[in-house]
């Protein structure tokens, strides 16, 4: 009974996860469309976003503490107990045997697929087929969580083994000496937040009542969008938490000083700037210009607001702004990275001298040209050529590192971002002079 127990209690919070998403994200119809759309991106997100949710809770809350919960976390999920697996289905079944009996007319109606002449045998199968979906649901519920809680898991006790914390920039030793870490933690939870907040807005925004199996295009752009916003945003965060962390344990002046010397303050400003610009662009283009009602729809149990609609358009001049400014976030991103990893190096110089010096320049040409509508030729060969020496460099410092995972994720977002750039180069207006 002992081992039973723990795996019975898991089993439910799995079933929670597994029911709330499926009746929230409306997945009913015949077997085949309820198969597609348990594997649909918003199925999948939405069990990943209530996994990061108890796991982190789990992590931030310290209840790894309770050897009672810790063993159930080690011994029954990250390591699944295969001696009582089908221990896992218990109130699986029990749930799928309350919806057959209380629910039998309506599920007979869409899992029937075919006709049989024997009403009863067809019933029979309706329900196998009921009871066979709720076990794939089920087992594609667990694993996202299992895995789920174990990574969250690993990078809480990596970040511990560095003493990070949430609240480490809180703790001043006022010891004059400078830790390029601290704030991680804290941004990375604000960060979480905000891009599951987005992604629910853009989810519910993206599932009408009559089309909620349909997956919109405009999601996937939703999705891309928040992605950079959030790699845009943790730097953002981590350059207030982290440089308050070492004004606060230094003076002013001799901050400025150290800052300056490792190049850090002008790569802190400009990730603040550029996380500001990429906002305002969210705010217009985006959100519409609506923010209460999208964090409406992010934050309460509601699918719509009466009158707030809009697609987003990624079909037009704003998208250069948008592309340009992407670009300079995920090389700032790159930057601030051997920051906190305290790697140095020539190139990462020309990275950082390269980034300040045209992110100030392009945000004035933009605007002088009214988003390159008329734009100088020299202003615009100017960008392009800062643009392929950070990305040039990137490549360098990436491969002398060995980082291919994230030097691949490099060459596919800048691929993106730029395919949508040439998109929209018919908007662009070169000129000798204005």
């Amino acid at each position: 009974m002992n081992e039973i127990l723990p795996i019975i209690l898991f089993s439910i919070i799995i079933l929670f996860i597994e029911i709330y998403s499926e009746t929230h994200l409306k997945n009913y119809g015949r077997f085949i469309e309820r198969i597609v759309y348990l594997f649909s991106i918003k199925t999948l997100f939405n069990l990943f976003k209530f996994s990061v949710l108890f796991s982190t809770i789990y992590v931030l809350l310290n209840l790894d503490k309770s050897k009672f919960l810790s063993e159930i976390i080690n011994d029954k999920i990250i390591n699944i107990d295969t001696k009582n697996f089908a221990v896992y289905f218990v109130p699986s079944a029990v749930f799928s045997i309350i919806v057959i009996i209380t629910n039998s007319k309506e599920l007979f109606r869409q899992l029937e697929d075919y006709s049989i002449d024997n009403e009863t045998l067809n019933k029979f199968f309706a329900n196998i087929k009921y009871i066979f979906f709720r076990s794939i649901s089920y087992l594609v519920t667990l694993f996202i969580f299992k895995y789920t809680i174990e990574y969250i898991i690993k990078i809480n006790i990596k970040l511990n083994e560095n003493n990070l914390f949430v609240f480490d920039w809180l703790n001043i030793t006022s010891s004059n000496v400078d830790n390029y870490n601290k704030g991680v933690y804290f941004s990375l939870i604000l960060t979480i937040i905000i891009f599951f907040l987005f992604n629910n807005s853009f989810i519910k925004k993206n599932s009408g009542d009559w089309e909620y199996r349909e997956i919109k295009f405009d999601f996937i752009k939703y999705f891309f969008i928040t992605i950079i916003l959030s790699l845009g945003l943790f730097f953002g965060f981590f350059s207030i938490f982290n440089g308050f962390y070492n004004l606060v344990n230094s003076n002013l002046s001799t901050w400025i000083t150290k800052e300056n010397v490792l190049g850090i303050l002008p790569i802190r400003i400009s990730s603040l700037l550029i996380v500001i610009y990429l906002l305002s662009y969210i705010y217009k283009e985006v959100l519409n210009k609506d923010i209460i009602s999208f964090l409406l729809i992010g934050i309460l149990p509601i699918r719509t607001i009466k009158n707030y609609r809009g697609n987003i358009n990624f079909e037009k001049h704003e998208t250069l702004f948008f592309s340009q400014i992407s670009f300079y976030i995920i090389n700032i991103a790159l930057a601030e990275f051997f920051i906190i990893t305290g790697y140095k190096n020539i190139f990462l110089s020309i990275l950082n001298f390269a980034i300040l010096f045209i992110l100030d320049d392009f945000k004035i040409i933009n605007d002088y040209s009214q988003g390159l509508k008329k734009v100088l030729t020299s202003h615009f060969v100017r960008v392009w050529i800062f643009n392929l020496i950070m990305f040039s460099v990137a490549l360098i410092l990436l491969s002398e590192k060995g980082y291919y995972i994230i030097l691949t994720t490099y060459l596919v977002f800048t691929f993106l971002l730029f395919r949508y750039y040439f998109m929209n180069f018919r908007f662009i207006n070169l000129q000798n002079k204005i």
